[in-house]
């Protein structure tokens, strides 16, 4: 338990020491010259990215609970006097001025922070620094992989619907270089946007395969290990699942060939992540399941266990948890009918995400003797382990990739490990006899298992819906899939 205290301590440090940082405005010469002068100078600027995606305006809650779970109608749609950023969404208009103004922030902070990244990779490619223990590929690896990482995230809510893609056609700005005016970039061709996550990730793979803690010894992804034999300094040993790891890349490979739809890939690098083991043959991450919550009746709900990659936020209870999730009237809520038919209660009541009040309940609200219906996946139960972590990509996706690229016939096994992981009974097994069927039957388990994280809209929008079935009917215009860059940038196109 002490492990998470020393985390918690240090995460509220680093705020501090890398809130210049954090700045949006370009740091002076005189401060990147310091700022590189050492490793450490190197670290610090790499914990200010994490602690920038982590934060509210971006992973910590708008691009994975917020504006893609809006418009994928996951919560129930808010009044206009209430939220009328979050009810514009939902009607999927993006003129309106207030979704014109999340969106435009969205965007910035997203080439803010790929910008941050490039002056690291700038930095460190030139850098006489004399690094120890491999650490100037592991940073360099990291880097790579958060430029591909970003850049699938904004050409998946920015770009086309995969299959309607022009190879030729202007896309979004694949980022290399540093730039210090957001407004000012130059957007680039889909195909150059697709050669260009490929090649990092590539980067990223090949360098930390080698570099990072987590492939020596996979224990370093959750918390550091008792040994000091392998020589790897405590910055890095602490929670790889909280950084771009070796396994964050294979994963984000597999999201990046389902996207563009090159299935053999994307199985392929599904089954690398799933498949990883230890050197003790152990799995490197299993699924959580019953089993599991028996065991640690106090277990936050956000499965860390099986959390990939993921991003901390040290100011979530007050800026996400408390106004979004549990106070009176908020906003991130949903009817109980609804939710009785989305986890479809009544044929599979040991589902382990809906039985026993675990991620949905209604209780007393926040400052209030009322009650209403409340979303336990981000709330505190009781233990610091996953406590203000936001999954950015979790093993159920690679698991859900595989049932859905594999062949009918080959997927089963996959389905089946994942299905009684998650509490559900056989009878599901007979209606996976077709291609259609499995999307219609993983319709339904996305959208079980991701709520919170911003991941259903990515599958409507890859599959081309288009209506939504729930928690209503909706039909849904094709071009509300390609939120529409902002003017600010359009102009200088």
């Amino acid at each position: 338990m002490k492990y998470k205290y020393i985390f918690l301590l240090s995460a509220l440090m680093l705020l501090g020491s890398c809130s210049d940082w954090l700045d949006v405005n370009p740091v002076t010469e005189v401060r990147e010259s310091k700022l590189y002068s050492s490793e450490e100078g190197y670290k610090e600027a790499l914990n200010g990215v994490y602690i920038l995606l982590g934060q509210k305006e971006l992973y910590g809650k708008t691009v994975t609970m917020y504006i893609p779970e809006m418009i994928a109608h996951t919560w129930a749609v808010p009044t206009e006097s209430k939220d009328p950023t979050g009810y514009y969404l939902t009607k999927f208009d993006y003129s309106n001025s207030n979704v014109e103004a999340a969106i435009d922030d969205m965007w910035s902070k997203y080439y803010t922070a790929i910008a941050q990244v490039n002056d690291i990779l700038f930095n460190i490619q030139k850098s006489k620094v004399n690094f120890t223990n491999g650490n100037k590929d592991l940073i360099s690896g990291e880097c790579y992989g958060l430029r591909a990482f970003l850049h699938l995230d904004i050409l998946r809510l920015f770009g086309p619907i995969p299959d309607n893609a022009v190879g030729s056609s202007k896309c979004i700005p694949y980022v290399t270089d540093f730039t210090t005016d957001v407004a000012k970039l130059q957007s680039a061709t889909y195909d150059d946007v697709i050669k260009g996550i490929e090649s990092d990730l590539n980067k990223s793979e090949n360098l930390l395969a080698t570099a990072d803690p987590a492939v020596k010894a996979v224990s370093y992804l959750d918390a550091p290990s008792s040994s000091s034999s392998m020589g790897i300094s405590d910055f890095w040993q602490y929670y790889r699942q909280l950084r771009f790891n070796y396994f964050a890349a294979l994963a984000t490979k597999a999201r990046f060939y389902y996207w563009i739809g090159q299935k053999d890939k994307a199985v392929e690098y599904a089954k690398k992540v799933v498949l990883a083991t230890d050197k003790s043959n152990n799995r490197a991450f299993t699924l959580c399941d019953e089993a599991y919550y028996t065991a640690h009746p106090n277990a936050n709900f956000n499965m860390k266990m099986e959390h990939i990659f993921g991003l901390y936020n040290s100011s979530f209870d007050s800026d996400v948890y408390t106004p979004y999730y549990a106070k009176a009237n908020h906003i991130f809520t949903q009817d109980p009918q609804y939710l009785d038919v989305c986890y479809e209660s009544s044929l599979y009541p040991d589902d382990i995400r809906y039985k026993d009040n675990r991620c949905w309940a209604e209780i007393s609200d926040v400052g209030s003797v009322s009650t209403s219906i409340h979303f336990f996946k981000y709330d505190y139960n009781g233990s610091y382990y996953g406590m203000a972590t936001v999954p950015c990509i979790r093993l159920s996706e690679m698991y859900f990739i595989l049932i859905e690229d594999e062949s009918v016939a080959d997927m089963m096994s996959y389905f089946k490990i994942w299905r009684l992981a998650r509490g559900l009974d056989s009878s599901i097994d007979n209606t996976m006899t077709t291609t259609s069927a499995v999307l219609s039957r993983m319709e339904k388990e996305w959208r079980k298992e991701f709520m919170g994280e911003g991941q259903m809209f990515f599958f409507y929008k890859k599959h081309s819906y288009t209506s939504f079935s729930w928690p209503t009917s909706v039909s849904i215009p094709l071009n509300s899939y390609v939120i529409p860059i902002p003017k600010s940038q359009t102009s200088f196109e």
